[in-house]
């Protein structure tokens, strides 16, 4: 496969995981998603796959959440996996890279939704004025598609000019670098559990996450059957909340 062939898959990928938000918050920008569709492009889905569950761990905690712009996951998974698939590196190097490429590209999202995508708005309170709403939703459109476009051609050009520098660059790194960022891309998947759980831990989910770490650790229950197990139990909690909502008298009030 070409190297403009690959990049043009690269880019539909990266505008794919972009879109996300355009219909709703479908989660498929997550890398878990991203890097197993950039390593099925790329020919190598197994690796793909791999490399999506350790750049998950690492991403699990970068959620938006109020004005907070986390790290880009998309542009870290495409560069991170693509890297890993056609070098054929250990997985651990995906993390290394994915997490610089992934604050850079950020800032320049950062700069569009400050200083590009203003001017749509402008546009659109013009049109107001006059009433205008079918030109209003062709702003908005063109303005959403576009910030996406702009995002993945990043990306795209990055798979294009950066994988040559990028092992030029790692080649140059001292030995106790590269052995630090190993370290640091054993930890990362830690912190980002922990920054989850902060957000998440309460004193109703506190044992649960115990038992399921007991199962794991002591019975030796897979991670497939802990799965299982929380959703049973989830269901379980749904269906008795949706119970006692039923039975609630309204004579009572």
């Amino acid at each position: 496969m070409s190297l403009t062939l690959q990049t043009l898959l690269i880019f539909a990928v990266a505008f794919f995981g972009y879109m996300h938000s355009y219909v709703g918050s479908t989660m498929w920008n997550r890398p878990i998603v991203v890097s197993t569709l950039v390593g099925a492009v790329l020919g190598d889905l197994p690796t793909g796959c791999k490399v999506g569950a350790m750049l998950e761990l690492a991403f699990l905690g970068a959620v938006p959440i109020g004005a907070s712009n986390p790290p880009d996951m998309v542009s870290g998974a495409v560069i991170g996996t693509a890297y890993v698939v056609l070098q054929s590196t250990d997985i651990e190097t995906a993390v290394a890279l994915a997490i610089p490429v992934a604050a850079l590209v950020a800032i320049f999202d950062n700069f569009l939704m400050m200083f590009v995508l203003p001017e749509a708005a402008h546009i659109c309170d013009r049109l107001a004025d006059k009433a205008d709403a079918d030109k209003i939703d062709v702003v908005v459109r063109a303005a959403s598609i576009g910030n996406k476009v702009a995002l993945a051609l990043i990306v795209a050009l990055g798979f294009y000019f950066g994988i040559p520098v990028i092992e030029k660059i790692l080649a140059s790194i001292p030995e106790f670098v590269t052995h630090a960022m190993d370290v640091v891309a054993g930890i990362l998947p830690a912190i980002g559990v922990a920054i989850l759980a902060r957000n998440m831990m309460s004193k109703e989910l506190a044992p649960w996450l115990m038992f399921g770490f007991l199962a794991t650790a002591y019975l030796e229950v897979p991670t497939f059957g802990i799965a299982l197990f929380g959703i049973g139990v989830a269901m379980l909690y749904f269906f008795k909340k949706e119970v006692i909502v039923e039975g609630v008298d309204d004579n009572e009030f």
